[in-house]
């Protein structure tokens, strides 16, 4: 199968060797995005902030190569502390909505992060 590979020129974009995302076949894979702003400034300690971000830049992204969040299977989401937990959950329904039967999968981890100000980094595979 080709592999096509998608750097949407509007994200803002880290010095780490990635792509935003990569299609192949019928399937979009999207890298894992931390809050960075449009400028790539982490809101320091702003959780929701930076989950925001993150959810911004992720439907960006699919949108870019072609594809949209209604079309997200399976969302991973690491988290720096497991106390934003619950407020990750709002966030996360105020973006897929509060309709169950809407929802893709998802696995939620607490891990290090690479960078001591992420908070959190999402990635998500999807439906092209």
């Amino acid at each position: 199968m080709a592999r096509t590979i998608f750097n949407n020129p509007a994200l803002p974009r880290s010095k780490s060797p990635h792509s935003n995302a990569v299609r192949i076949g019928n399937l979009i894979f999207v890298s894992g995005f931390p809050g960075y702003d449009e400028n790539t400034k982490i809101p320091s300690g702003d959780f929701a902030a930076q989950m925001r971000n993150a959810l911004k830049s992720v439907k960006a992204a699919l949108e870019y190569a072609g594809s949209s969040v209604d079309k997200i299977a399976k969302v991973n989401i690491y988290l720096d502390r497991r106390a934003d937990f619950d407020e990750m959950n709002e966030i996360y329904k105020e973006f897929f909505g509060s309709e169950p039967s809407q929802w893709p999968a998802r696995t939620t981890i607490e891990a290090r992060l690479p960078r001591k100000e992420f908070l959190l980094e999402i990635d998500c595979v999807a439906e092209a």
